[in-house]
């Protein structure tokens, strides 16, 4: 091949002019796209993946991020208190205390606003991405936040309805003499719950330190009309009292419309479970308020019983009282001011399963037997590991009780009665339940003594309390 045409062949695959520029151009265009999506995905792991390649790719920031967000305190002091941080954990550490950054300094701001062209260029797309992003979640949130806030309130408001039917208020007037001998009658208000109407009466549940004492006592139905009522029986130990209505003396229209609340299943309510507070709360009559139980005390001590305790984050004022009801509409406690020493300041109810007994003895005319001892249960384990019987240990026997007439002393044992084993406060309790006032009961008891302790039988006359 001759050089002429070589130099041809070479000539004919040389571009022109024209065709150069536009090719420089396309390569051009493609790079701003490929620079665009380059970007956007880009964006997309910084939103993605922040937290997994950032400390990798850039080790200033994850620093900075971990002075910024700040020590917890205890580690603070641990490594203040045992001296174990080397220089450069010091001067980290002082850096977080004095609230600066050791990658910024007013030079370093200064050389960063006088050169923005050091500057991200993916930088202002992450901003823009990260607060939609974070503005999109803070939205659904707020939204979720205010439907379950919305649902919980309808579901107070229903609740309400279904149960205020059976809320009354009781009124109590009673007379007492100032200084100078003269009599001076005092009102007072509080709340009931209707729980029973027979052929003959309306009973409703009440505070036993609401209506002591009273010379009159009313009842006014959520219609507002007003009746006179009596009390029927007390029980001064857990603080409630039984009231009763004639039902001739109640309108077709009460009648109509009053309804019975249900006595709800407490052992079945835990810590974190809503309730509704109702009754008188707040200290005024037809009151409301929420919460949670915070904690459930099983087996609080008491008098011939062990409690049920329930505590709520509920807002209850130094005269309110009132119930507890689930989201079912059923009482499962009794506010009360008598109890909860250990959680002083907490609202707290009787578990109303507790009192279930009591009730039915009360609301059937039947006083609640009373043989007056306080103890605490000592199990299997405990009794081996103090060398003492299982049963119950008594801690006080209260003075010029049945029991203390009786003989039994503090530290006695109870174990049982005849061919029956009573070894818990709440089995005592039910056994209780099972006699009232006037009959004779025996009771199998261990009393320590000089050669260990020793099995005695007390007979001992049940009272009213």
């Amino acid at each position: 091949m001759s050089d002429s045409e070589n130099r041809e062949f070479i000539r004919e695959t040389i571009m022109d002019k024209a065709t150069g520029r536009r090719y420089r151009v396309r390569k051009f265009l493609k790079l701003i796209a490929a620079a665009v999506i380059f970007g956007l995905v880009a964006s997309l792991f910084f939103v993605l993946g922040q937290r997994f390649f950032m400390p990798r790719l850039d080790p200033e920031e994850e620093s900075s991020e971990t002075i910024s967000i700040g020590r917890d305190p205890e580690e603070d002091g641990t490594a203040s208190l045992e001296g174990e941080t080397d220089d450069g954990a010091e001067e980290s550490q002082g850096t977080a205390e004095t609230g600066e950054s050791e990658t910024v300094s007013p030079e370093t701001t200064q050389a960063e606003e006088t050169q923005p062209q050091e500057t991200d260029p993916g930088e202002e797309w992450n901003e823009a991405l990260q607060e939609m992003v974070d503005g999109a979640v803070s939205e659904k949130l707020d939204s979720a936040w205010g439907s379950i806030s919305l649902a919980w309130y309808q579901k107070v408001s229903e609740v309400y309805r279904s149960i205020s039917h059976g809320l009354v208020t009781v009124s109590s007037v009673t007379q007492e003499t100032d200084w100078f001998n003269n009599p001076v009658s005092s009102a007072d208000q509080s709340s009931g719950a209707v729980i029973y109407m027979t052929d003959a009466e309306v009973l409703i549940l009440a505070d036993y330190g609401a209506v002591e004492d009273a010379e009159a006592l009313t009842v006014t139905f959520v219609n507002g009309e007003t009746v006179e009522a009596r009390v029927k029986k007390t029980d001064s130990v857990t603080g409630i009292a039984i009231i009763s209505v004639s039902l001739g003396a109640v309108s077709q229209e009460v009648l109509d419309s009053a309804q019975t609340l249900v006595l709800g299943n407490s052992y079945q309510v835990s810590a974190a479970t809503p309730v509704i507070g109702a009754g008188s709360p707040t200290g005024f009559s037809g009151s409301v308020v929420t919460g949670q139980v915070s904690y459930v005390q099983t087996n609080a001590p008491g008098t011939d019983t062990a409690f049920q305790l329930l505590y709520a984050d509920i807002s209850v004022s130094e005269d309110g009282g009132g119930f507890l009801f689930n989201t079912n509409g059923e009482i499962v406690g009794i506010l009360t001011d008598e109890y909860g020493d250990e959680m002083a300041g907490v609202p707290v109810a009787i578990g109303i399963s507790s009192l279930k007994g009591i009730i039915e003895s009360l609301s059937s005319g039947i006083d609640a037997a009373y043989l007056g001892v306080q103890g605490q249960n000592a199990t299997a384990d405990i009794a081996e590991a103090n060398g003492i019987p299982a049963g119950i240990y008594v801690t006080r026997v209260v003075m010029d009780s049945p029991a203390y007439l009786a003989g039994l002393k503090a530290g006695d044992i109870i174990v049982g009665s005849k061919d029956q084993d009573i070894l818990t406060m709440r089995q005592l309790q039910n056994f209780l339940e099972s006699y009232s006032t006037g009959d004779v009961i025996s009771l199998t008891v261990y009393r320590s003594g000089a050669d260990g302790y020793v099995e005695m039988d007390f007979e001992v006359t049940l009272q009213a309390r």
